[in-house]
């Protein structure tokens, strides 16, 4: 974001970047039912916000629902304290960490979008969102699930999976949209072909998650497949409980002869008093 050179007058200026804050559209968060109500509580909380805190990534899984409803509050001159609203989609990708697959993580790939300014929503949707396409086996007669990555399609996905399910274990298991997210992965190398659009270029930054990268393995086989991931990002997220761990967590990276520009943010996927 530009400035006009008056606003230099007083010389540099440090401000706060937080650029992964979900919202209450994320698939997966703890503010509670998505209605106006949690929306106000949760507007309210980001205008409460320390005064150095100046831009914000707006962060959530595989859609930009919750980005368009802040920039409607926007409109409405809330959140004049935000000088800066970025989309920002989050993906977990086809690469397992760690080896227990009985609580696997995926690992989680962030694209930082430049804000509406600079490039429309309709173009990040129409370009990039709706060429995503995934498509699973699911059965051994032939049953396929093969769609491009909607709101429907991911409900339909879950829902097939469901059904496979004995009925005495249905009671574990969530919504069929939220079972479908559960056991989607996006291969990485889709969404990298998808940004390859001149229309993109020089619009976006790739995150990668540092905790999830980090439990990947680094195994004979997929030394090549670690690094590769984490180089092809622009920057590493963290979320460090202190100077400290952040500290070690950048050591770690450096070590290890990856890419190190780690930048600390929230994750936040609840209210700041929990």
């Amino acid at each position: 974001m530009m400035k006009k050179y008056s606003d230099f007058s007083k010389g540099s200026e440090w401000n706060k970047w937080d650029l992964h804050v979900h919202t209450p559209c994320s698939i997966t968060h703890h503010y509670g039912e998505n209605n106006d109500e949690t929306w106000e509580k949760y507007i309210t909380d980001l205008e409460a916000l320390a005064p150095e805190f100046v831009a914000l990534g707006i962060n959530d899984y595989l859609f930009l629902d919750g980005y368009e409803r802040i920039l409607d509050f926007k409109n409405q001159r809330r959140l004049s304290n935000i000088k800066l609203l970025l989309p920002v989609v989050e993906f977990r990708i086809s690469h397992f960490a760690g080896v227990d697959f009985g609580r696997f993580k995926r690992i989680n790939l962030h694209v930082i979008f430049a804000d509406e300014t600079q490039l429309s929503l309709s173009t990040i949707k129409s370009q990039f969102l709706n060429t995503l396409e995934q498509s699973y086996k699911l059965e051994s007669n032939g049953s396929e699930w093969h769609h491009a990555i909607t709101k429907e399609s991911i409900t339909e996905l879950g829902r097939k999976i469901k059904a496979s399910i004995p009925l005495d274990q249905l009671s574990r298991y969530g919504s069929d949209l939220e079972e479908g997210f559960n056991n989607l992965n996006i291969p990485h190398e889709k969404i990298f072909e998808s940004l390859a659009k001149p229309c993109f270029k020089g619009k976006y930054l790739i995150c990668i998650g540092k905790t999830e990268w980090d439990e990947f393995k680094w195994t004979e086989g997929s030394i090549a497949t670690k690094k590769d991931i984490i180089n092809r990002a622009n920057i590493v997220f963290t979320a460090a409980e202190s100077v400290e761990k952040y500290d070690g967590a950048k050591k770690k990276l450096t070590d290890a002869h990856v890419n190190n520009l780690l930048l600390d943010c929230s994750d936040a996927h609840q209210y700041s008093n929990v």
